[in-house]
């Protein structure tokens, strides 16, 4: 038996109806839907932080998400990760006919993601009255302003420079702060929605991943947090009893010595 082979038959043991695991035989493809999205996010983590131990780990731990969903469906005879595979590997060899046919090889990585995103268009069999500029439903909404963004700026429909893109983002800054004056909590909300968008934008033009950006940027905060609270129990202050602007002069002071 081989290590897959092993897992797929671990997997129909914890979902045995009487002798499995209680939480394992009441999971549904809903129940289980959001644990995809985090076990994706723990990954992204794990290869930012490039250790590959983590990295086998968290790899492991989505693929137990794929394994997961296609031992339910096995069990609603929908379909077996068989099907899974042969489906994925018909799908890579459809969308690379360079590689597998007699089709012109592409000379660029952007010549590939333009035949990849043609095939794919035609596969859905788009009708006439839907969006060129599109993305999946299924992408997490940050994920998908990204795709959106990016097939716009394939239409030709996109700012000229960086410059432009940040007084776009000063523009939306402007209109929040309008919106705040004003009070109408809907107004505000659309306006935050616009500025995310904007800066989403100013990524995709300065190629940088905005999911790797506020991924680091969540990484920082926690770092810079952890000392602030080490010099308070250092000193054996009380947080909860401390104002901001005492503890925004700790906040600086371990800062500068995470810089130093």
């Amino acid at each position: 038996m081989s290590d897959f082979e092993a897992l797929l038959k671990t997997m129909a043991s914890l979902r045995d109806k009487e002798v499995g695991c209680p939480w394992d035989i009441e999971q549904t493809h809903e129940s289980l839907a959001h644990h995809a999205i985090e076990e994706a996010y723990e990954l992204q983590a794990a290869i930012l932080s490039g250790n590959s131990n983590n990295i086998k780990e968290e790899l492991g731990d989505l693929l137990l998400q794929v394994i997961f969903h296609s031992q339910i469906a096995k069990e609603d005879k929908s379909f077996t990760i068989e099907d899974v595979i042969k489906s994925i590997n018909a799908k890579l060899i459809r969308r690379h006919p360079y590689v597998f046919g007699d089709d012109e090889y592409p000379k660029t990585a952007e010549e590939q993601t333009a035949l990849w995103n043609k095939i794919k268009k035609e596969e859905k069999n788009d009708g006439a009255t839907q969006a060129t500029i599109d993305a999946a439903d299924s992408l997490p909404p940050l994920l998908k302003s990204i795709e959106i963004q990016k097939n716009a700026t394939n239409k030709s429909f996109d700012w000229d420079a960086p410059e432009q893109i940040i007084d776009k983002i000063q523009e939306e800054l402007d209109e929040i702060k309008e919106a705040f004056r004003n009070g109408s909590h809907q107004q505000i909300t659309e306006e935050i929605g616009d500025t995310f968008f904007s800066l989403i934008n100013f990524c995709n033009k300065l190629k940088v991943n905005p999911e790797n950006v506020i991924a680091q940027a969540n990484a920082k905060f926690l770092k810079r947090f952890a000392a602030m609270e080490k010099i308070i129990k250092a000193r054996d202050l009380d947080m909860s009893q401390m104002d901001l602007n005492a503890l925004n002069k700790i906040w600086d002071e371990a800062k500068n010595d995470l810089a130093d």
